[in-house]
C-alpha cells in the first residue's frame, strides 16, 4: 500500500504540470471554428484559398473562396510594408494568430504584425527541399 501511494504522490504534481502546460500553450483550431469566437484571440491553422488586394485591404480567405470561407484575415493598408508578397500565399497552409471580430456576419482577423502570420511547410514543399538538396 506504501509504495501505491508514494508512485502517486510523485505521479500527481507531474500530472498537474502537464495540465498546466496545455494551460499556457493555446489549441490550434480549425478557420471553421473561428465564427463563434468572437472576441476571442485564437491560433488557426487552414489552407489560403484565395488573395485578394486592393490599394486599400488586402483580404486571404481560409479553406474557401469567397463567399465560402470559413475565415477572412484582412490586412489594411497601412500595414501592407510589412506583409511582403501575400499573393504567393494562395494555395499554401498558414497558422495565424489573432483576435476574430465579424465584418457582415463573417468571422475575421485584422492583422497588424508579419509574425502573427506564419506559413506551415507542407510535404510536398518538404519532399521539394530534399530533392533539392541531393542535387
Amino acid at each position: 500500500m506504501k509504495p501505491l501511494l508514494l508512485a502517486l504522490s510523485l505521479l500527481l504534481p507531474l500530472a498537474a504540470v502537464n495540465a498546466q502546460d496545455k494551460e499556457k500553450k493555446p489549441a490550434v483550431l480549425p478557420a471553421k471554428d473561428a465564427k463563434g469566437r468572437v472576441g476571442e484571440t485564437i491560433t488557426v491553422e487552414a489552407k489560403v484559398a484565395e488573395v485578394n488586394k486592393t490599394e486599400r485591404i488586402i483580404r486571404i480567405n481560409l479553406d474557401a473562396r469567397f463567399p465560402k470561407q470559413e475565415l477572412t484575415l484582412v490586412i489594411l493598408s497601412s500595414n501592407f510594408s510589412k506583409f511582403d508578397d501575400v499573393e504567393k500565399l494562395e494555395g499554401k497552409s498558414v497558422r495565424v494568430t489573432g483576435k476574430v471580430s465579424e465584418y457582415q456576419k463573417r468571422p475575421q482577423i485584422v492583422l497588424d504584425a508579419k509574425e502573427r502570420l506564419k506559413l506551415l511547410e507542407s510535404a510536398e514543399d518538404k519532399n521539394q527541399a530534399v530533392n533539392n538538396s541531393k542535387g
